[in-house]
Order: C-alpha cells, then structure tokens, then sequence
C-alpha cells in the first residue's frame, strides 16, 4: 500500500513539471510575425512593376541561365525590363503588359541571362534595369533544373 500523502506529493510534482515544461515557448518568437519569402526565390519591387520568387536556373557553373519568377505589372502601360548577370553577357529585354502576373518565362520563350559564374547553391547578381526605376542589382539563388525547375533551358 501506498501512503496517501505520497501519492499527492508525485501528482503535484507531475503537476509542476507539466506546467513548466508547457511555459518554455513563452519565450520562443512566434514565426507568422516575422515576414519571410516563402518560395525559393527573392522578390524585387520596383517602380512601375513588381518580381517576385526570381531565381537563376542552370545546370553548372559557367553554363547558359535562365531567370524564372512572376511578373506583376499593376499599371496601365507597359514596363520595359533588361535582365542581365553582373559583368556577364548581353542583356535580354522584356516587355511586360500592362495588368499582368504571368510567369517571367510565359512571357518569352525563356530569359537568357547567358553564363553563370556561380554554381548551383550559391548566389549571383542580377542587374534589373527599367526606364522608370533604373538599374537595380539584387543577389539571387542559382538552383538546378530540378524538381518544379525541371526541363528550363536556354532558348
């Protein structure tokens, strides 16, 4: 037999561990109150149109990209962006229609940024350049052509 003041003694001190155990996320930040990009890419809003979830896709380092992500252009005219790799090739030019969202490579066959000296995980520069915000370079994840990237090549 078990004594009864015993049995009260361990209900209590199963009591209190619970009760302090369940008060240790009390101190931990709440994730949906920091905002954070939830997609692979980063998004670029400048005047006149907004990016978001860009990325270069290429298969290795020094090999032919392809920018991919969505174009939002909000306004009632078209906006004129040139993309291009810092210090890289050529930059390629795209038109975007006026009160579109399409996806960067809907728009064109695809967006050749040409040769990619990063490789695959790292990051790159990208030079984003219209007539109303200027020249913008923001750094962009280089990702493989695998999973929802699958089959994007060069034109």
């Amino acid at each position: 037999m078990t004594n009864p003041r015993a049995v009260i003694l361990r209900a209590a001190g199963v009591t209190c561990a619970a009760a302090l155990m369940s008060g240790c996320a009390i101190f931990s930040p709440v994730q949906t109150d920091l905002p954070y990009v939830q997609a692979d890419g980063l998004r670029l809003s400048i005047p006149g149109v907004e990016f978001r979830n860009l990325v270069v896709v290429v298969d290795k380092q020094g090999g032919e990209g392809v920018l991919v992500g969505q174009a939002l252009n909000r306004g009632k005219t078209s906006v004129e962006a040139t993309f291009g790799i810092e210090n890289g090739a050529t930059p390629q030019t795209l038109t975007i229609p006026p009160a579109t969202g399409d996806g960067i490579t809907a728009i064109p066959s695809t967006v050749d940024v040409g040769p990619v000296p990063a490789p695959p995980g790292a990051m790159v520069n990208v030079i984003v350049t219209t007539r109303e915000a200027g020249r913008n370079v923001v750094l962009l994840p280089v990702l493989p052509p695998d999973g929802i990237y699958e089959g994007i090549k060069p034109s």
